[in-house]
């Protein structure tokens, strides 16, 4: 059963308390390939907990992705972490998820994501 603590994946804090468009323009200014995650997304056995969809970036040549996640315990809102990454791990997000590069409908974005 998926675990809900992020904690384990022992990522590094970008982003703290930010909104989803503060993650999502983060995201696009910082990584080349971004995909759409939706509440519940389970990456690593972790159910990855959000209150909406938001993006999901690759940092291909650094071995990082840039998970966003909302932390209920304390109340800390929407965080963004950077976590190591193999190969694995990053074709695993794009074989699982699609590409939001020219897609719309996630805060920051201006077209319309679609399944």
């Amino acid at each position: 059963m998926p675990s809900c603590c992020v904690n384990s994946l022992a990522g590094k804090v970008l982003l703290m308390d930010a909104t989803p468009k503060e993650v999502n323009d983060y995201i696009k200014r910082h990584c080349r390939e971004y995909y759409g995650i939706s509440p519940g997304f389970i990456f690593k056995d972790i159910r990855v907990l959000l209150k909406e969809p938001m993006l999901v970036g690759l940092q291909v040549k650094r071995g990082k992705i840039l998970l966003p996640f909302t932390k209920r315990c304390p109340n800390l809102g929407t965080i963004l972490y950077e976590i190591a990454a193999d190969e694995d791990d990053l074709n695993y997000i794009r074989s699982t998820l699609k590409s939001a590069r020219d897609e719309e409908g996630l805060p920051g974005s201006t077209s319309t994501l679609h399944d």
